[in-house]
């Protein structure tokens, strides 16, 4: 799942790019009778709503709320997105075409297996939209500029909907969207996290009520950083060693902006590139390797934690009991 920085890359895509387009159309193969009655364009009436109320609609500007991805428009109003596990939105030209009438020079994307619906969008440049994770499109905006803004979405799992301003927080999911670690302070951090007065540090840490943006991948990088165990219990951790869990997520994720994002899976920019923050993992999908701290002799490990995978050195970061 696209976590802080994957998440922030993209807004600072859709701010580099989008501003000023307007909205001519929008398509989508997503339908589902699960939906049915939500306010999700997998709902086929919502999405009537939805696209009459994003037509000639003009891109002011984008920000994002923890794993939200929030596109403004001018006049008020807008669009929220949450890429769930496997969505990244895409910028370019496309075409629709109909595989079963139309020979396409992207042959490669056009007869590939992942390919189910009767009408299939396709890059008409050459370049990194052509990415074999770029091809699952069930989402895409006309924009004035003749190009396009896609969603590629794998999984379906992805949440879109529109808003009116004064009341965009009924978008979110769950209760709260707690602030990220760039939001507050390292006081702030620890008074969020010892809310829980029990539970495991990972678990906590990828607890969007209490701090929003770390997942998986960013929760097990900032616990090696720390060398803190994942299942320490939040009460056995001291108020100092949680000063220095808030200092090394920080570093961790900007870690992770400065590199890109994470491309360990589906994640691409908005011009369809990966990132290469996977090419720093410490631990995260490195079972069995040797621990890269220096003069540490342990091996990574992976255990599940909470039901999601933990990876973390098996001899610095012991579970103390």
């Amino acid at each position: 799942m696209p976590e802080l920085p994957e998440v922030q890359i993209t807004v600072d895509g859709i701010n580099k790019y989008l501003p000023g387009r307007k909205i001519l159309s929008v398509w989508t193969d997503y339908k589902s009778g699960y939906f049915k009655g939500k306010k999700n364009i997998k709902d086929p009436a919502y999405f009537k709503k939805f696209r009459k109320f994003v037509a000639g609609k003009k891109i002011k500007r984008s920000e994002r709320k923890g794993k939200n991805i929030i596109v403004h428009f001018s006049g008020g109003g807008g669009i929220l997105i949450h890429m769930k596990m496997t969505g990244h939105l895409l910028y370019g030209r496309y075409e629709k075409i109909n595989p079963k009438l139309q020979i396409s020079n992207y042959e490669q994307i056009q007869n590939s297996k992942a390919q189910k619906t009767e009408d299939a969008w396709l890059p008409t440049e050459e370049g990194p939209l052509r990415d074999p994770f770029n091809r699952h499109i069930r989402l895409v905006f006309e924009l004035s500029d003749g190009k396009r803004l896609a969603l590629s979405d794998m999984r379906r799992f992805a949440k879109v909907m529109y808003f009116e301003t004064s009341k965009l927080s009924e978008c979110f999911d769950g209760k709260n969207i707690a602030q990220d670690p760039f939001e507050i302070n390292k006081k702030e951090f620890i008074e969020s996290l010892r809310r829980k007065k029990t539970g495991r540090i990972k678990n906590i840490l990828m607890d969007q009520t209490l701090v929003s943006g770390i997942g998986n991948i960013y929760s097990d990088e900032t616990l090696f950083e720390t060398g803190v165990h994942p299942e320490t219990n939040i009460g056995d951790i001291p108020d100092k060693k949680l000063g220095e869990i808030y200092e090394g997520a920080k570093k961790i994720l900007k870690k992770g902006i400065k590199f890109g994002g994470d491309s360990a899976s589906d994640y691409r920019n908005i011009k369809g590139e990966p990132g290469a923050f996977q090419k720093k993992h410490k631990v995260y999908r490195r079972t069995g390797e040797k621990c890269p701290k220096k003069g540490c002799s342990g091996k990574i490990v992976r255990k599940v934690v909470g039901g999601r995978s933990a990876h973390f050195c098996n001899r610095h970061q012991k579970l103390k009991r």
